[in-house]
């Protein structure tokens, strides 16, 4: 059996790793699943997962059949700048093409706001002479000389990985595969990646600076991958790993480690996923996806049980999503994601007074280690879990069912001195405000895939989970307006269980520039598809995967003529006719309309880009578990609105369908607590959930 292949196993597992907590849900042959939440053990990652699989009854290990992985490592590597010495050869001309970028600013009138450092350094992006026309014809061809030139420098400057990404050849890639192949001569240790095979689409910056971040992230995934198959195999297992990637499906550790841009926001899209899955379930047609872990929080917009692809994300410039009008922040990333908003205000995220004497959240963590002051393992500086246990939302004997023990005395110590000493108040009062100031931040994720887009989240019902997802969700709703929120069983481990339902997904990409108004459009466009499933199906197979398991799914990248950037439009299956065509322009002409106000009936549309996604299922993952009851619910003082109160403290299986706990109340679970604060009211909703309502 190939790499990335299934092999025999009674189990199959998904470990979802974020900044502080790895988390677990392993499945039987039967679908009966176990479910574990671990501190993360940075820097190596690995050993929590292996510690993880044995923890949730993998026994022995070689037992386990596949294992569905996402990880955070690609995404922190870019935001903390932790990659390789990286170089970049191009088309004598080009090489400031990353500087250039769009030409587009998020901050036009702030003089002291500068655009991240680009990931490869101007001395180290080189030109060489060569160039192919936008019909793929050569107008000059390839100097041999030229290319030595710049390679040698880059070996000389000890680079670690090499991006390549010459003009145009996404319609014609031989001077760029002659170039990677003097690289891999001359440099036989560095990671390579070329554009025409990471993403051989129209446009200069888009595809360099994705064909960076791939070259850049290569050796730190492929690293870590590697160290994560070690460990396992010193445990007992011989299991492959499948990675999620941005845009939902997963695909096997080799070829992640060989295309990491696709896999930037893995852990993020797990959580959506479940989500997802979940509204289909109970068929809840406009959910908000909101998931705050230990380091970030996420929020994404989930539609008839589908969540929305953005063809592009850009990272690294404070809040960073899939689709926004305002650019020019970050890294541009120009591969399918699901799209999403993220920001750095997590359980772990550090509170503190800034110059300015006000509140300030993130977007810096305690990560694991040492973790919040509360956790005692070190940490001095007040997190927002350490907020929460000063409140008396969040007691010790509940997380991961006392486990991990909580020290309300080092937490109200650290939420003292570092708010409210500088504040000049008394510590129930700083922890309130730096949570009103905590669930704004947290607000701004939501409203930017709402609000920002048109849409009104009012009408949404948030569903809300990760470790601190259900303690802040109803404080996120209320500046909404969203009068509903929903916390699912499991909320802390919620996103693994979304991943061990994540298909294998391949996808194959080209740029055929079709006029759909032409006379052979749908012969060129016909033709462009059958060559793109056949990549994908090329792709399967060599995965040990039968091409006749796969399903297929075709997307068009429309703009009418003269305009600089596409809107995408699904291919209906089938052969491809003028019907076919017609279809395709509707579907854009509705999206033109619903993002700029308006459609041209008089002008040709263009596909500029084709994307085919071949898609496998993995099989389903188990949806609900069993309710756990409090021995005897007890009362313990928390604070809220500005007072303490005495403040009912249960778990989800004491709550009944039928009669409303009025908050405030404290719902305690294995891997997250549920608060209820006053003016609300919570209910056991199907499937186990637990539905928070508010007349407010």
């Amino acid at each position: 059996m190939t790499a990335g292949g299934p092999v025999p196993g009674a189990f199959r597992a998904a470990a979802d790793v974020g900044g502080t907590f790895t988390d677990i849900v392993a499945a039987d042959a039967e679908g009966a699943a176990v479910r574990h939440k671990t501190l993360s053990t940075p820097p190596d990652f690995d050993a929590g997962v292996v510690a993880g699989l044995a923890a949730s009854g993998i026994e022995p290990l070689s037992a386990l059949g596949r294992l569905m992985h996402a990880s955070t490592a690609a995404t922190n590597a870019i935001l903390e700048r932790r990659g390789p010495r990286i170089g970049l050869v191009t088309t004598e001309g080009f090489r400031d093409v990353l500087e250039i970028g769009r030409l587009r600013y998020p901050r036009l009138y702030d003089l002291s706001w500068s655009r991240p450092e680009p990931l490869v350094e101007r001395r180290l992006r080189l030109g060489v002479t060569e160039r192919i026309a936008a019909d793929g014809s050569v107008v000059t061809t390839l100097d041999p000389a030229s290319a030595a030139r710049a390679i040698e420098q880059l070996r000389c400057a000890d680079v670690e990985a090499v991006a390549i990404c010459l003009l145009n050849s996404y319609v014609n890639d031989q001077h760029e595969r002659e170039v990677e192949r003097q690289v891999r001569a001359a440099l036989p240790h560095a990671a390579v990646s070329r554009s025409s095979a990471v993403l051989p689409l129209i446009r200069e910056y888009d595809r360099t600076s994705t064909t960076v971040i791939n070259a850049y992230l290569q050796p730190v995934v492929g690293a870590y991958l590697r160290r994560l198959r070690a460990a396992l195999r010193r445990a007992g297992s011989r299991a492959p790993i499948l990675m999620l990637q941005s845009s939902g499906g997963v695909m096997p550790a080799a070829e992640a480690a060989e295309l990491p841009a696709f896999c930037l926001e893995s852990g993020p899209t797990a959580g959506v996923l479940g989500a997802a899955r979940l509204a289909r379930g109970l068929r809840l047609p406009r959910v908000l996806a909101f998931d705050m872990g230990g380091t970030t929080a996420k929020a994404a917009v989930v539609l008839d049980g589908a969540p929305a692809i953005a063809p592009e994300l850009e990272i690294g410039g404070g809040l960073h999503v899939g689709a926004r009008l305002t650019r020019g922040a970050g890294y541009l990333l120009r591969t399918p994601t699901i799209d999403l908003a993220e920001i750095g205000a997590g359980g772990g995220s550090l509170v503190r007074v800034d110059r300015a004497g006000g509140i300030a959240v993130g977007p810096d963590s305690a990560g694991a280690d040492p973790g919040p002051a509360c956790y005692g393992r070190g940490g001095r500086e007040a997190t927002l879990t350490d907020v929460s246990v000063a409140l008396g939302h969040v007691s010790g004997a509940a997380l991961l069912g006392g486990a991990l023990a909580i020290d309300a005395a080092k937490a109200e110590d650290a939420v003292g001195r570092c708010i409210a000493r500088p504040l000049g108040t008394a510590v129930p009062q700083a922890a309130e405000a730096a949570r009103q100031i905590a669930a704004a931040q947290l607000a701004r994720a939501v409203r930017a895939v709402t609000s920002e887009r048109g849409v009104d989240p009012a009408g949404f019902t948030l569903l809300a989970f990760g470790g601190g997802g259900p303690g802040m969700a109803a404080a996120v709703a209320e500046p909404l307006g969203v009068r509903r929120v929903l916390v699912p069983p499991g909320p802390g481990v919620f996103s693994a269980d979304g991943l061990l339902g994540a298909d294998l997904r391949w996808m194959a990409a080209h740029s055929p520039l079709i006029d759909l108004d032409a006379p052979d459009a749908a012969d060129r466009l016909g033709a462009a598809l059958r060559q793109l499933r056949g990549r994908c199906a090329a792709l399967a197979s060599a995965g040990g995967y039968r091409p006749r398991e796969l399903t297929f799914e075709a997307v068009a990248e429309c703009r009418y003529r003269g305009q600089s950037f596409e809107l995408p439009a699904p291919v209906p299956p089938g052969r491809v006719t003028r019907r076919t065509l017609a279809e395709v322009r509707g579907v854009f002409e509705a999206a033109h309309e619903a993002a700029y106000g308006h459609r041209d009936p008089d002008s040709p549309v263009i596909a500029a880009a084709l994307r085919v996604t071949a898609a496998r299922p993995s099989g389903a993952a188990p949806l609900g578990r069993q309710l756990e009851r409090s021995p005897r619910p007890t009362t313990r003082p928390a604070w809220f609105g500005g007072r303490w109160r005495p403040t009912p403290v249960l778990m989800r299986g004491d709550l009944s369908a039928n009669r409303p706990l009025p908050g405030p109340a404290v719902i305690e679970d294995y891997d997250a607590t549920t608060v209820v604060p006053p003016a609300w009211r919570c209910t056991r909703g199907p499937a186990g959930t637990l539905l928070l309502e508010t007349g407010a």
